[in-house]
């Protein structure tokens, strides 16, 4: 009974410690709570405390920068006003021509008259995709304005320097024949004309974006240009003139199909490429064993029999341009009948695409459809469903548009279709 009576006590001796102790720490608690509020005991994690803000740059605003674009707009259409061979001596002197010094800042003009560095870039020979680009004319957006994409990047100095891009309709020759009309004097790094003058027809016209870096500074309350530089400018005139120079240039697709005109040319180039594959579904397999003797003989030939089945005109003109290198432009192999096909019954899906080189002159498609094709082996009346890839190429003859080659690059069943 003593050592029960013992045992007892010491747990009763314990549990009362335990709720002395409890009864501390709530106290305490309450004590916390009563001098600091609960907000500090219940306060919640915001993470960690807010950067000091920066120091704001760039210092201009929308109607800034506005002002910096009317400027650029007027000083670009100026530049491009006329044909930039007038500026040859002055790329080479550093002189500013005169009718641009208005829009160049005092100390530039100071400072670097006389200086073929002074920092002014003017339009001059850029060879692009086997081109040489001897023109160039703004194109202007409804407001009868350059199109200029403008944007502000930072100060240099005092100096506000701003990334522009406009866009341009290029006049060009083939190297080839830039070659023989023109000289790279390895002097001064401008291209001399021979004297001689290339005619209208052999001229191609191209777009491009062009892209400059320009620092602009404020003068008595305007915005003058200090420097005007092609984006990614070599050092050195004689580098930054050679025409393989190129890369302030992107070369843009030639038809805007926003714009009604030349949305208007692509619809009627369309139309005839569809027309023209929709027109060699006449030739089934027999025809096609007597046009690859016609093929094989002559252009004449060849054209003749073409005429004959109804598969060369469209809207009775003739759609196919075909001169003594026929075979080349006009493989047998590209013609839509395939072996082991009996007849194409019809042409869906047609989707015709502007090729990246697209020209005035270069008139180039992709072309792709799905065809449904009669096989020579298999069940009869069954339809088997291919694929097909084209390279088109137009030309204009005589102020009437044709094609000039076709070039099958596959075709292939499509692959939910079965044997």
């Amino acid at each position: 009974m003593v050592f029960l009576y013992t045992t007892y006590s010491n747990y009763g001796v314990d549990l009362m410690n335990k709720k002395l102790k409890l009864i501390a720490i709530t106290s305490l608690i309450a004590l916390m709570v009563t001098n600091t509020g609960c907000s500090l005991l219940f306060k919640k994690d915001d993470g960690p405390p807010p950067e000091p803000p920066g120091v704001e740059t760039p210092e201009t605003s929308v109607e800034e920068d506005k002002k910096v674009l009317g400027i650029l707009s007027e000083y670009f259409d100026s530049v491009y006003g006329e044909s930039f061979q007038s500026y040859a001596q002055n790329v080479v002197s550093g002189n500013i021509p005169e009718k641009l010094k208005t829009f160049i800042a005092k100390r530039t003009l100071d400072e670097g008259i006389g200086n073929p560095e002074i920092g002014i870039h003017l339009p001059r020979v850029v060879e692009i995709n086997g081109l040489s680009i001897v023109g160039y004319e703004l194109i202007k957006g409804q407001d009868n304005k350059a199109v200029i994409d403008s944007g502000f990047i930072g100060k240099t100095g005092d100096n506000f320097l701003y990334f522009i891009k406009m866009k341009l309709k290029a006049k060009t020759l083939p190297n080839t024949v830039f070659d023989q009309y023109y000289v790279h004097n390895k002097e001064t790094g401008i291209y001399d004309s021979t004297g001689n003058t290339p005619t209208e027809d052999m001229y191609e016209y191209i777009k491009v974006e062009a892209k400059y870096d320009v620092e602009v500074a404020l003068e008595g309350g305007e915005y003058k240009i200090v420097t005007v530089k092609e984006a990614n400018s070599k050092p050195g005139i004689k580098n930054r003139l050679f025409k393989l120079n190129n890369e302030f240039l992107n070369r843009l697709p030639y038809l805007n199909l926003e714009n009604e005109s030349e949305k208007a040319i692509y619809d009627s180039e369309k139309a005839l490429i569809e027309a023209v594959f929709n027109n060699l579904i006449k030739l089934d397999k027999e025809r096609m064993v007597l046009f690859k003797s016609k093929w094989n003989t002559s252009d004449v030939e060849f054209k003749s029999f073409l005429n004959m089945v109804g598969a060369l005109n469209v809207s009775d003109k003739e759609s196919l341009f075909i001169d003594q290198e026929y075979k080349t432009k006009f493989s047998y192999d590209a013609f839509p009948l395939q072996i082991n096909m009996e007849k194409i019954n019809k042409i869906e899906n047609i989707k015709v695409d502007v090729h990246p080189g697209y020209s005035s002159k270069d008139k180039r498609y992709f072309v792709s459809f799905d065809a449904s094709v009669l096989q020579a082996n298999g069940m009869v009346g069954v339809e088997q469903v291919y694929y097909y890839d084209y390279y088109v190429k137009l030309k204009n003859e005589a102020d009437t548009v044709m094609i000039e080659r076709i070039k099958l690059n596959e075709f292939y069943k499509r692959q939910n279709d079965k044997n």
